[in-house]
């Protein structure tokens, strides 16, 4: 029941802002990178750092380019909220992996004899995220620019393909990928979780229309895959061994470049020349309406 009214409150929100007519529209590029998974991801095997090949390293994140698109509307003279989509394209390289559990799993596809390769692997992850974003515009410069704190958060559908970097051994080994989830290498869907995060950025203005978008920002995917392994704790219990699956939390970074499109009629009225206010001096209007109503 509160769910239902939750969003039918969002629902009447965005239809009075866009009777309005005060949204803005963002397209921006971006590139994002996995840094970590917070905390303990998982229990490790006791002899995994015996067993580590020597000179094993974690993942090493690649450039790579996403996109993400928003529609926003402002709230007070300092305040916006608004809808994105986010597709995020992340990629890691290592050419010797450590002894991570899946390895010891029964969901690794290599055979008993060569459970944990010495070779270089790769991942490939495809985040689709649909969010609600607010900012704060808290430091104009004079008239072309204005930072603002970002904060967000919604669902986000993961996808990845965990593999050899040389397609020799995926035919060699016989096993295409390692590990598949939401890709064409699996039957399976993307895996939805809950994603939120915050960041810092800025608008520059070109026109009375168009801005520059630059923003940084930090999520947080309560997601164990978004590095293309899936994660197990190791368990033992009555000197029986077992790995059981385990979720975990990653963090990602991200910086997008793009641009701003404003539909907002009355924006050269606001003080500092930027379309996030619906807050206008009422008696400048009025008078600049009696005087000559179709004065810019």
């Amino acid at each position: 029941m509160n769910r239902h009214l939750i969003f039918t409150f969002i629902a009447l929100l965005f239809f009075n802002l866009a009777s309005s007519q005060i949204f803005r529209y963002r397209l921006s590029a971006n590139s994002s990178f996995f840094i970590t998974e917070p905390g303990k991801a998982e229990i490790k095997h006791p002899g995994a750092d015996m067993l580590t090949h020597p000179g094993s390293s974690d993942f090493s994140p690649a450039f790579r380019i996403g996109a993400d698109a928003e529609i926003m509307a402002p709230v007070t003279s300092d305040f916006e909220v608004g809808m994105e989509f986010d597709y995020m394209n992340l990629y890691g390289h290592t050419d010797k992996a450590p002894l991570y559990n899946f390895f010891l799993s029964r969901n690794n596809p290599l055979p008993d004899s060569y459970p944990y390769p010495t070779e270089a692997l790769i991942y490939q992850t495809n985040v689709l995220s649909l969010l609600g974003t607010a900012r704060w515009y808290f430091m104009p410069i004079g008239d072309e620019a204005n930072i603002f704190l970002k904060a967000f958060g919604g669902v986000a559908f993961t996808g990845t393909d965990f593999t050899f970097r040389d397609p020799f051994y995926r035919v060699e080994y016989d096993v295409g990928v390692l590990y598949a989830r939401g890709t064409r290498n699996s039957d399976y869907p993307k895996r939805a979780a809950f994603s939120g995060g915050a960041g810092l950025g800025s608008t520059i203005k070109m026109t009375d229309k168009f801005d520059i978008y630059i923003d940084g920002t930090v999520s947080f995917i309560n997601s164990d895959i978004v590095n293309g392994v899936p994660n197990y704790n190791y368990i033992s219990s009555d000197g029986t061994e077992s790995l059981k699956s385990a979720s975990c939390w990653s963090m990602t970074s991200q910086i997008s470049v793009g641009l701003l499109y404003s539909a907002i009629p009355d924006r050269r009225l606001h003080r500092s020349n930027y379309t996030k206010s619906r807050k206008v001096n009422k008696s400048i209007f009025w008078k600049r309406k009696r005087s000559n109503p179709f004065r810019r």
